[in-house]
This record gives structure tokens, C-alpha cells and sequence, in this order.
């Protein structure tokens, strides 16, 4: 899961910026997760075609304006200018399991959408949020991820069920 991107080159030995993705995951996780981990997985978009590389982590640290970070795998300040907007993931196994309210918002990605008539109203194809709160966002439209309008998730069945009409988006 990603949970940070890499931004500009930290000197001259290969370390980067690293901003986290707090939102991404759709828990309150921290920094310290990223920080006490010994490895990573790093999604190269730049590259063609894109690719994920896995790393050792040499120093994971706060910095004033996020996080530093030192991968085995790169060593100069060029290797680390082409890391610019890659994302850093971990492992699922080192994420610690939701409780039984929570979600993590990977685990909604492709979840079926049906409202209280029965209606199959599309797939999540992506989660939103705006600060207040998150949105489920289908091909039709956005659902906010609020108690209001989800009755029921069961990441398991791959199903959410909601309180929502579609002439809403109208």
C-alpha cells in the first residue's frame, strides 16, 4: 500500500523528501510505520512501462518537511532526481488489521455499490477526501463515506451497501 511520495533529492549521497499519504489508506496511521520499517516498495510512474522496485531502507527520519528517506538501492543524487514523484509502499502484512468499523480504503477499491432499492449503482473506482471527510467516488458519481448514507461494508462480499438515489447526481 502506498503510503508516501518521493519529492526533491536530500544531498548529494542519494536521499530524498518523502511526503506521506496519511489519507490514502483510510486509517490514522502515522509516520512510524514507514519510520520502523526495514524495507519498501517504490512505483516508479516515470519509467515505461511503470514498475515497482523493492528497497532496503538505509534511514527513514523527520525532517521539517516531511520525511527522509535512504534507500539502499539508490546511492547518487541523480538516481534520486528520477525517483521525483514515485510513491513508497509496504507490504499488507505489516499493516496492522482494521477493526471492525474501519476499512482500508485499498480493500474498497472495486467494491459493488448497491442502494437500499436493490440497484447496483457501479464500482469504487477511487476514494476521495476534502479534509471533512471522504468520498466514494464510481463512474456515475460520488457518494460521501459518511454514517448518513453507508449502511453496511463487507469488504469480504466486495459489497457496500448505501442510502442513495441516484437522481442525486442529476
Amino acid at each position: 500500500m502506498a503510503l508516501g511520495e518521493i519529492g526533491a533529492p536530500i544531498g548529494l549521497s542519494g536521499a530524498v523528501r518523502l511526503h506521506t499519504l496519511k489519507s490514502v489508506t483510510g486509517l490514522p496511521i502515522d509516520d512510524t510505520l514507514l519510520m520502523q520499517s526495514a524495507d519498501c516498495w517504490v512505483f516508479i510512474t516515470q519509467s515505461k512501462p511503470a514498475r515497482w522496485i523493492y528497497s532496503k531502507i538505509q534511514e527513514c527520519s523527520v525532517q521539517t518537511r516531511g520525511l527522509k528517506l535512504r534507500l539502499e538501492a539508490v546511492q547518487t543524487r541523480d538516481q534520486a532526481e528520477q525517483l521525483r514523484g514515485a510513491q513508497v509502499g509496504l507490504s499488507r502484512s505489516v499493516f496492522p488489521e482494521p477493526s471492525e468499523d474501519e476499512a482500508y480504503w485499498a480493500d474498497l477499491l472495486g467494491c459493488i455499490v448497491i442502494n437500499r432499492q436493490g440497484s447496483r449503482l457501479g464500482e469504487v473506482q477511487s476514494l476521495q477526501t476534502n479534509g471533512a471527510h471522504d468520498w466514494l467516488v464510481l463512474d456515475a458519481g460520488m457518494i460521501p463515506f459518511v454514517a448518513q448514507y453507508i449502511d453496511q461494508v463487507d469488504t469480504q462480499a466486495r459489497r457496500i451497501d448505501v442510502d442513495w438515489d441516484p437522481e442525486w447526481w442529476q
